[in-house]
């Protein structure tokens, strides 16, 4: 066979093949490896890059052998590849985000025995009043997403209660610093949802990663999507966390309860 393409076209063609292929095989050998979700994904992720070695294999080969219709093939295989991979992508950050919002159940429990809890609420006050909070919750059995810093005070409250760590130390939960994350996972969980309740158990840690005006601005826009929505939420500030300034701040956004 002779090259019927310029030498940078050849040399070009061989590089994304054999970096596509690099990425084929690294998915196969992780085929079995992973529970349910994530396996999922790695076999589809394998499954649509084949179809950009094949598209590349056949671009390969046409640089010596001139193939029939080879730009239609070119164009199915790496339309088949880059839309699966997109659709691998979304599905992936799916998973990620179930691990970080855990799902809860809807609770049966009548509207007028919940009802009262709606709005923005503050709690102040020793470490100890966090169990108030804790109580409140395990009472009311509607579904509750709690930001914490600890994650085994709120263990055993229920299939209606899902905890998210904040911390900075893992990938297992969501960094203070990243106070939109947490806003963008709190409003999704009471999407749809007319009784449940957010709960804030982590201004102390936010407060040492941000400053304070941040921190008021992320719980003001986080206080108007769940009061428009027609649900709670409830935030637990220890004594002596806020100056008078700040507290007096949080107070006219937030009910003491």
């Amino acid at each position: 066979m002779e090259l019927i393409v310029p030498l940078y076209q050849l040399v070009y063609d061989v590089a994304v093949l054999t970096a596509l292929v690099y990425v084929w095989y690294f998915f196969l050998k992780r085929w079995n490896r992973y529970a349910a979700e994530l396996r999922t994904f790695v076999r589809f992720t394998a499954l649509f890059i084949f179809f950009g070695v094949l598209g590349r294999t056949i671009d390969l080969i046409n640089d010596f052998v001139v193939i029939p219709h080879a730009e239609v093939i070119y164009a199915v295989c790496y339309s088949i590849s880059i839309i699966g991979v997109i659709y691998t992508t979304v599905l992936y950050v799916l998973i990620v985000e179930r691990s970080y919002i855990p799902e809860v159940k809807e609770s049966q429990k009548s509207m007028k025995e919940s009802e009262k809890l709606k709005g923005a609420f503050v709690v102040m006050g020793s470490r100890g009043k966090i169990f108030e909070v804790i109580d409140l919750i395990r009472s009311l059995k509607v579904p509750a997403l709690v930001f914490t810093r600890n994650p085994y005070l709120y263990q055993g409250l229920g299939e209606f209660v899902g905890v998210v760590w904040v911390t900075q130390a893992t990938d297992k939960g969501i960094p203070p610093t990243h106070l939109h994350v947490i806003q963008d996972h709190a409003i999704k969980f009471i999407k749809g949802k007319e009784r449940a309740i957010i709960v804030l158990d982590c201004i102390e840690y936010l407060l040492l990663y941000n400053d304070f005006p941040a921190v008021f601005k992320f719980l003001v826009n986080l206080k108007d999507h769940v009061v428009a929505s027609g649900n709670a939420l409830v935030m637990f500030v220890e004594e002596g966390t806020l100056d008078d300034r700040q507290k007096a701040l949080i107070l006219r956004e937030f009910e003491p309860l």
